[in-house]
């Protein structure tokens, strides 16, 4: 793994940051987002699996605490799932929750260079990771490289809004959540990230651009409740 993976495009050390809040991150996010980011993991996952059999082979790209994973499995007992992060802290928090006979792999990777040949997997999944990488293109490329062709990509992210929402961009994600991820994880600079990154990110269109540069031939978006704040990415 480089030594540049660590790195947000912005230059933020995302890896060190994840590392710190590892054990109390399940607990930071049910709060700031009031469990809505359950809703919307399963809403994704639910796409993810239409059509892709009993037991499809999908990556689970940035699966930190492994909660996109647990859900994939629930929904396809059967499916073989790995899970990449390169926060070795937050895969071992997530290897806390797996049951025996789990199949559900975890490996410590770089998104920009993942260690699975090409067509390797039916599907892959990835919740808020995306923001977090140096190299967009390079990353969401190879996503494209280890999918099977016609396999399913879906993403969850927190894309740049078109248009200034008052309560959410000037309220809640500047002042409120950094001050609720404090709270919980003591760890200041981490949740003061999530806002600026939010903001110096891809809007829907920029982000489907990306998409269709590197290959994905459909890209469809859909803005999720409450107010389009999360966005979920569907791609082949």
């Amino acid at each position: 793994m480089s030594a540049n993976a660590s790195l947000a495009e912005g230059g933020a050390d995302v890896q060190g940051m994840f590392n710190r809040v590892a054990r109390r991150y399940d607990a930071a996010n049910r709060i700031m987002s009031g469990g809505v980011d359950v809703v919307w993991r399963k809403k994704a996952i639910a796409r993810l699996l239409e059509g892709l059999g009993e037991a499809p082979r999908i990556l689970d790209l940035g699966a930190g605490t492994l909660d996109g994973a647990l859900e994939i499995a629930r929904r396809a007992p059967a499916a073989r799932i790995a899970a990449a992060d390169f926060a070795r802290e937050m895969l071992r928090a997530g290897r806390g929750k797996l049951r025996p006979g789990a199949r559900i792999d975890t490996h410590a990777a770089d998104g920009h260079d993942l260690p699975y040949r090409d067509g390797a997997f039916d599907g892959a999944f990835s919740a808020f990771c995306v923001r977090n990488l140096r190299d967009l293109p390079r990353g969401l490329g190879e996503l494209r490289r280890v999918v099977r062709p016609g396999g399913r990509v879906v993403i969850l992210e927190f894309l740049r809004p078109e248009k200034t929402r008052f309560f959410f961009d000037r309220i809640w994600n500047p002042h409120v959540l950094p001050l609720l991820g404090w709270a919980v994880t003591g760890d200041r600079a981490a949740y003061r990230y999530l806002p600026d990154s939010i903001a110096a990110f891809r809007s829907t269109a920029e982000f489907a651009a990306v998409m269709n540069e590197v290959g994905f031939g459909s890209v469809e978006t859909k803005a999720l409740f409450p107010s389009g704040v999360a966005t979920m990415v569907v791609a082949r």
